[in-house]
């Protein structure tokens, strides 16, 4: 292709910006389940590897293979019951933060279950409840989340509602719902979703994903591994992952990289021409129709909306903001938990702030003024403390980045937070989620000699780097 080859061990390292090791947020959290990222659908398709913590296992999804035992199971707290050994020991930390939080403990029932096993347990379900009452509330051999060694069923430390829904309701069951994400641990089968998960609910059902996949499902309120491994309302659409990387090459095409969760690229496909005079672009679910759009910012002054279709491809242009765009230096996402679709904050050379909310999924109508002295400085719009509201990524003239915590309602909630530097070798910062598997965050990096440097996203935090491409001049990412 021209302007890029991605390469995922390059020969020369690029000179990379120095990260602080930790950020601690002085904001307070903001608790809101509309997802409040800019891209906020799933990440990845569904995980099919039984040994994956991620692995999606329901009533169609049968583990493959069917007979598939783990090899590293260990005994969940001396209870004879067991799990994997990961999930074993992050079951002792939620143990101790329910204990501590005086709920009174947990205890483990149930943990792991061979296929053999499973198949007496659904079995003697048939035989007491019959066969469709039993497929509400024990998985078929071989469709069980038991089998895995990532499941594990609790029951309050003294015994009561043990296995019953009740167990919601006692300060354990109640804690464990509110928590179990910070151990990496989800419950499995929440109330009001049977017909999504196709079992009854299961409060004392939780299941280890790891911390990462667990703690993104709450914060952009998916309640199912079903729902959050849905992807678009169709897999044809032309974008379909928050993770791939779309970008504009020297000759005008659009180009699509699959991002195959491994933390990398696999080979881009054209989904679109004559994307010249662009001063910047991006991938957002601008209506909120769970098909990604592209919004344009062009030369000419222009910002374009294109929207697009479930089949594949994109709308013709729908003009959203006229007058002076190309004189804006702007940022896009869900800037506000009130409003249903996400807006763009921006700043004018004269650094005066502004957001201007998105109330229709179309036109933008009307601008909030929300701050001062910003200019020159570049703008990304993500959730750096990861509390649920997105923050605003400022680099700055010397080179600095500063983490502006926003509040969620549309404003900023503290001082900002000196969170690197060297960061003035960068031309572009683009938010990813899931370029490294279920439930990652990250920042993709593009600096001025062309390369791609992909930075973890922890809690206020940076995690991992590493380069993911080289050879990008003359590329434009859409952010």
């Amino acid at each position: 292709m021209a302007g890029g080859v991605m390469a995922g061990a390059p020969a020369k390292a690029a000179q990379l910006p120095a990260t602080a090791a930790q950020a601690s947020s002085t904001t307070a959290a903001v608790h809101t389940a509309v997802p409040t990222a800019a891209n906020p659908l799933p990440s990845v398709d569904p995980v099919g590897d039984p040994a994956n913590f991620s692995v999606l296992v329901n009533k169609s999804r049968p583990l493959n293979p069917v007979s598939y035992a783990p090899g590293d199971l260990v005994n969940a707290r001396g209870s004879g019951q067991y799990l994997r050994a990961e999930a074993a020991a992050w079951l002792n930390g939620l143990f101790q933060g329910a204990a501590d939080a005086g709920t009174g403990g947990l205890a483990v029932v149930s943990g792991y279950r061979s296929y053999a096993q499973q198949q007496q347990v659904y079995s003697y379900y048939v035989s007491i409840y019959g066969q469709a009452q039993a497929d509400l509330i024990s998985a078929r051999p071989g469709h069980s989340e038991h089998q895995t060694g990532l499941a594990v069923d609790v029951g309050n430390a003294n015994g009561s509602c043990g296995l019953s829904t009740c167990f919601g309701d006692t300060p354990a069951g109640i804690w464990v719902a509110a928590n179990a994400h910070k151990y990496g641990f989800i419950v499995r089968y929440p109330n009001g979703y049977t017909n999504i998960t196709g079992y009854s609910y299961e409060p004392w059902h939780l299941r280890y994903v790891g911390v990462d996949l667990a703690t993104d499902m709450k914060r952009r309120g998916f309640p199912t591994m079903e729902q959050y491994f849905a992807g678009n309302p169709s897999v044809y659409a032309s974008i379909t992952s928050g993770a791939d990387l779309v970008a504009a090459d020297s000759s005008g095409r659009l180009l699509r990289y699959p991002a195959h969760g491994g933390g990398g690229y696999g080979v881009p496909t054209v989904i679109g021409s004559n994307w010249h005079g662009l001063k910047q672009a991006f991938v957002v679910d601008w209506d909120s129709d769970g098909v990604y759009d592209i919004l344009a910012q062009w030369d000419n002054g222009t910002l374009g909306l294109f929207t697009g279709w479930p089949g594949g491809a994109f709308s013709t242009q729908i003009v959203v903001g006229t007058g002076d765009w190309d004189k804006m230096t702007i940022t896009v996402g869900k800037w506000s938990a009130a409003e249903r679709f996400p807006g763009v904050v921006g700043y004018f050379p004269d650094g005066g702030l502004r957001y201007y909310p998105n109330t229709m999924g179309r036109s933008l109508i009307y601008r909030v003024d929300i701050g001062s002295g910003w200019a020159g400085m570049g703008l990304t719009m993500a959730d750096w403390n990861a509390d649920g509201a997105n923050d605003i990524l400022a680099t700055t003239t010397s080179g600095h980045l500063l983490s502006y915590p926003g509040n969620g309602n549309g404003g900023f909630a503290g001082l900002p937070l000196t969170v690197g530097s060297g960061w003035g070798t960068m031309k572009a910062l683009v938010p990813s989620f899931g370029l490294s598997g279920p439930g990652t965050r990250s920042i993709t990096a593009h600096t001025v000699d062309g390369y791609l440097v992909d930075y973890g996203l922890g809690a206020g935090a940076w995690g991992a780097q590493r380069q993911v491409g080289n050879g990008w001049n003359g590329m434009k990412l859409f952010k």
